[in-house]
């Protein structure tokens, strides 16, 4: 055991002296990142060891295409490549923030530090690069996470006149590039979380033709009851004139401990309209259990909305063998309109969307693992008493129409289809699997019906 931790510590140590003069504290970061740079990447690294110093940290971003810390891309159109580079530098205190960003050019063929501005956070979520608005320059956008790890907050930069220049800097729950308005151009999408008496708001960013963006950006309060934002989706919203539609945007936000809200916006002619919200006269109401997130589950262009349901008469059920139906809604004139249902497994990663020949005719129950759909009979209401009643009010299950199972054992996956099951999809180590149930034709489902009614999630 000990020589091989020995050997193990050898070349470890052989690893790292190979790194070209970077300080590494053996953070799961260091691990991760790639620590060979390229011979231009070289050539960067002793360009900024030659302008500031030797102490510094490389620091990856953590998601997103551009995952080095080093970004070499045409950044002021001239035809000519320039470089950015994220680290940190120094080690004197452990409070500030040490995150840096330097600018290189080429001249004579040279890299050659051009600027260096301290960073609007502490770590580096994202980084892209790309034109915003109107305007054809292109544009450096970094995300970070604060030193907490729990706030985050973009930066908009430019290369012009020698230096990054900063146009927009702003804190967010949650941010998206996106044209959100269908002209072409790309605007900067962000959602806040409530602070003090004002609730979760959203903003538009919109560059104009100069390279500027508003005092004033386009913005829209969301529920009063929402306090941040999760998540964003997209879709294509009928408007009820023939075939047009307009692009909305819906944002699942949080509303208690484990409970979210779905809003609905649009955004056209510089203005960020709500198009739904929940309201006291308003029935249903989109808010549920947080592990249930708008999307667009039949891959039409249109995004619906989940909002869980008790099968029917299950309210006399334990939770252990009561699952839930969840209801997928769209949005229509500012109401909320079914589009199907289905039962929805989080955890499991799926969506079964019931037939509608099964609606209202059919029930369910969790049995040893997997989910089975009954159908049933509506008890008849003979003469019984109040104290009765409860006792009576189940469901009269007949028959079972389908079984769904999910198991990770590729042994018991192989052992399932000997015994009737049908693998449906094996995905990320689990096998997914359902058995069809010998029942009267007009509920019995066919192997292509099952496989067109699962939905599984990324």
């Amino acid at each position: 055991m000990t020589a091989k931790l020995i050997a193990g510590c050898l070349t470890a140590g052989l690893l790292t002296a190979q790194l070209p003069g970077c300080s590494f504290s053996g953070s799961v970061e260091s691990m991760l990142s790639p620590p060979r740079l390229t011979v231009e990447q070289e050539q960067i690294y002793q360009a900024l060891q030659q302008s500031i110093g030797s102490q510094i940290s490389l620091k990856y971003p953590k998601s997103g295409e551009r995952l080095s810390a080093f970004i070499v891309d045409d950044l002021d159109g001239d035809g000519s490549d320039e470089a950015v580079v994220f680290y940190e530098f120094g080690r004197d205190s452990l409070n500030e923030n040490r995150l840096r960003i330097s600018l290189f050019d080429q001249k004579e063929g040279e890299w050659t530090a051009v600027d260096h501005i301290p960073a609007a956070g502490a770590e580096i979520d994202r980084v892209d690069i790309e034109r915003l608005g109107r305007n054809p320059r292109q544009n450096l956008i970094i995300r970070y996470s604060m030193v907490d790890g729990f706030e985050h907050a973009v930066q908009v930069l430019h290369y012009e006149d020698g230096e990054l220049a900063e146009n927009l800097k702003k804190p967010y729950s949650v941010m998206e590039l996106r044209d959100l308005d269908g002209d072409g151009t790309t605007e900067v999408l962000i959602a806040a979380a409530a602070k003090d008496s004002e609730p979760a708001t959203a903003f538009v960013y919109e560059m104009d033709e100069n390279g500027n963006y508003p005092e004033m950006p386009a913005s829209r309060r969301l529920s009063d009851t929402m306090t941040d934002v999760t998540r964003i989706a997209y879709g294509n919203l009928p408007t009820g004139r023939g075939q047009e539609t307009i692009p909305a945007i819906y944002m699942d936000g949080i509303t208690g401990a484990t409970t979210v809200q779905t809003v609905v916006l649009n955004y056209s002619d510089e203005t960020l309209s709500l198009l739904y919200a929940d309201s006291p006269e308003r029935y249903p109401k989109t808010e549920r259990s947080g592990g249930a997130l708008t999307m667009d589950i039949d891959d039409d262009g249109e995004a619906e909305i989940p909002v869980r349901f008790a099968f029917y008469d299950q309210s006399v059920l334990p939770e252990s063998v009561a699952p839930k139906m969840t209801n997928w809604y769209v949005c229509r004139n500012k109401l909320l309109m079914r589009e199907y249902s289905s039962y929805y497994s989080a955890q499991d990663g799926f969506v079964f969307l019931l037939p509608k020949r099964w609606e209202g005719s059919v029930t369910a129950r969790l049995e040893n693992d997997e989910i089975v759909f009954w159908s049933f009979e509506q008890p008849s209401a003979p003469a019984w008493t109040e104290a009765e009643d409860s006792a009576h009010s189940e469901a009269v299950l007949l028959e079972p129409l389908l079984r769904l199972a999910v198991v990770s054992d590729p042994v018991a996956a192989d052992a399932m289809q000997s015994d009737g099951y049908l693998l449906l999809q094996q995905k990320n180590s689990r096998y997914y699997l359902g058995k069809i149930g010998d029942v009267s034709r007009s509920m019995r489902l066919t192997p292509s019906e099952l496989l067109v009614s699962m939905r599984f999630l990324q």
